[in-house]
């Protein structure tokens, strides 16, 4: 039997209500929401995983892609006995998110899409590939500071930047070129018209890498009506991040209608 991926599984549990299932980008790991989980956990559970070839998680056999990160996801689901999930992903962890839901609709009542986009296009895929190479090649300070700069555009150099560094630098490198190759060639714009539950895209006003244009895009992609779009104008490209606090507040307004009475009557909006 295969490794389930690492996770954390914390916050208020709901009787056969869901849970809130947090999918980091690329090149960070589950600690990326620990901001976000104050504001979370009294309402619903939490589980934050590592995506596989990330954090703690094992590496695959190849490089990751979307197909292996639904079935990762499914199997610890299944693992952990959780009826239902809401997926909120960020950047790349976007398209798992996005990916999931699609394939198993029956699981998931809501979808949170921070920084999205519907694929890795040309110009990413080939900026994905040559990322990689350099890393196999140099190790994680061959694409330092750049490969975090960009992602912090407009945002402060203060001690949340220092940690995202810290960590970004620290990362296994064979595991991290493997998820970045894996991701090069997602692409969810044939699962986004097949979702059918309730869709939040957030993007960053400041996101260099997937601006807002591509969470517009998605918008276009998936059934109409079925997404709101929000714009953080001060954010860039990690929203939840970067500014947590507005980020957990509007998942909470999205999902008040969506998650059940355990969070709409701790919000006192019963």
């Amino acid at each position: 039997m295969e490794t389930l991926l690492h996770h954390r599984l914390t916050g208020q549990p709901v009787d056969a209500g869901p849970t809130l299932l947090l999918i980091h980008p690329l090149g960070a790991a589950l600690d990326f929401w620990d901001a976000c989980l104050p504001a979370w956990e009294p309402h619903l559970p939490c589980l934050a995983v590592d995506l596989r070839s990330a954090g703690a998680s094992p590496p695959g056999a190849q490089p990751p892609g979307l197909d292996r990160h639904v079935e990762d996801l499914e199997a610890l689901r299944a693992a952990l006995g959780l009826p239902a999930l809401l997926p909120v992903g960020c950047a790349m962890g976007s398209m798992v998110a996005a990916a999931y839901t699609a394939r198993h609709p029956d699981r998931v009542p809501a979808l949170v899409l921070s920084n999205p986009t519907p694929s890795s296009g040309e110009s990413a895929r080939a900026m994905l590939e040559a990322r990689a190479k350099a890393v196999r090649a140099g190790g994680m300070a061959a694409i330092l500071p750049e490969a975090v700069e960009r992602p912090f555009s407009a945002q402060p150099r203060d001690a949340r930047y220092a940690r995202y560094l810290a960590g970004f630098a620290a990362q296994d490198a064979a595991a991290y070129a493997d998820a970045v190759q894996g991701f090069s060639a997602a692409d969810i714009s044939a699962d986004l018209p097949r979702i059918r539950c309730p869709v939040l895209l957030v993007a960053g006003r400041h996101d260099l890498l997937l601006p807002p244009v591509l969470a517009e895009e998605v918008q276009r992609l998936l059934p109409e009506g079925l997404a709101r779009l929000e714009i953080d104008e001060e954010g860039a490209h990690f929203l939840p991040y970067q500014q947590p606090e507005r980020f957990t507040a509007r998942v909470l307004d999205f999902l008040g209608p969506v998650a059940g009475p355990n969070l709409r009557q701790k919000d006192g909006n019963a």
